[in-house]
């Protein structure tokens, strides 16, 4: 199959991770607003950590239109609204 650059989309990178889970996370919870999002070098690092460094780590990846709500959602603490156990 060839590549059609027509309807081919620009993906932004917004945010960049030195471990997969946390990358993970960052993208659960964009994907949990509703926001489509890929992760781009996630498996390079575990071949190799350095391999990271060379690459730029795992990139966060959405569509040039969502990146400024995606990037808001990232920069949003939820840490007030966790509930402990003694609550």
């Amino acid at each position: 199959m060839a590549f059609d650059r027509k309807n081919a989309v620009e993906l932004t990178t917004i945010a960049t991770f030195d471990n997969t889970p946390t990358a993970y996370i960052a993208k659960g919870r964009l994907e949990a607003e509703g926001i489509p999002c890929w992760l781009k070098d996630e498996h390079l690092g575990q071949t190799d950590w350095l391999y990271n460094i060379a690459v730029g780590w795992i990139k966060l990846q959405v569509e040039a239109q969502h990146a400024p709500r995606a990037r808001e959602i990232l920069a949003t603490d939820y840490s007030d609204r966790v509930e402990t156990p003694d609550e």
